[in-house]
């Protein structure tokens, strides 16, 4: 048998906990992934997975193992990136971002990027959730937040989005433009939940010396999707913070209007996330220096 192979499934039933979620990422049956189990355990001479109808858990010398796994798969691929540094990508890339940043940012830079390289193929997994980089088998994820505080992934800064203050004109022509950034703690403000300043907008007063000021917002809709805040921006329910490049359109033909309240609000920061540095395959490395250089 494959021992190679062998290792790979090894490596996803760990990470996924499940030999039904292997068997279906790897689009095989059970049964295949039960007779590899069984190959690696005759190879290595010991009980690598304690396993019952309902729960798996893995022996000491299963912890091991995939440690090992982790090393092979590692060898291998530079192993071969060493002899195809000079060819094309080829492979699968799997990419996971929020669904408003890849419509509005990141769709051209993807797709050039694919043109690039005719060979590779691309999975693209578009969610405003925090993604399970190691269980879902994402390479990359490009996230607007700031740097994770989980040590186990590491979080390459590509660029910062320019963010502004939009609203409706019937809205402001009904509650009144405010005059200052504290004045919105008086107007209806829609609220991008995913964001660490969700309910507590950060201003930047002085570019020069970095100062900065908070103020607490509230009001009728909270969401985790930047395109259904600017719906219902649209629709005159209030004031939101997002990205200038989420609504360009909207400003060009007037439909939304900048407010410009003497500060602006600070940049998002764009983030390449991945979960160890040594087992980044190339085609994912030179993704994240794709975007690193066009952002």
């Amino acid at each position: 048998m494959d021992r190679l192979k062998g290792v790979e499934y090894f490596k996803r039933i760990y990470e996924l906990g499940s030999f039904t979620a292997a068997a279906d990422e790897f689009q095989c049956s059970n049964a295949v992934i039960s007779k590899y189990v069984r190959f690696l355990e005759s190879w290595t001479g010991s009980k690598l997975i304690n396993r019952n109808t309902r729960t798996i858990s893995f022996t000491d010398e299963g912890e091991r193992f995939y440690t090992y796994c982790l090393s092979i798969i590692e060898q291998t691929s530079e192993m071969l990136d060493s002899v195809a540094d000079t060819g094309d990508l080829s492979g699968e890339l799997v990419i996971a971002s929020p669904v408003s940043l890849s419509i509005k940012v990141l769709s051209p830079l993807i797709l050039q990027f694919k043109k690039e390289h005719p060979s590779l193929s691309l999975r693209l997994q578009m969610s405003d959730q925090l993604t399970d980089l190691v269980g879902s088998g994402v390479d990359v994820a490009i996230r607007g937040i700031e740097a994770p505080e989980d040590s186990s992934l590491v979080a390459m800064r590509l660029g910062a989005l320019d963010r502004i203050l939009v609203a409706s004109p019937g809205y402001l022509a009904e509650a009144g433009v405010p005059a200052s950034v504290d004045d919105l703690s008086t107007h209806q403000c829609l609220v991008y939940s995913m964001s660490s300043d969700a309910k507590r907008w950060e201003f930047l007063l002085s570019r020069s010396s970095g100062q900065t000021k908070s103020v607490s917002v509230t009001g009728p809709l909270v969401a985790d999707n930047s395109m259904m805040l600017i719906e219902a921006v649209k629709e005159g329910l209030g004031i939101a913070m997002v990205p200038r490049a989420y609504v360009a359109e909207e400003l060009r033909t007037g439909t939304l209007q900048q407010l410009k309240l003497g500060a602006e609000p600070v940049p998002r920061s764009i983030y390449a996330m991945y979960s160890d540095r040594r087992y980044l395959p190339r085609r994912a490395r030179e993704f994240v220096q794709f975007l690193r250089t066009s952002l």
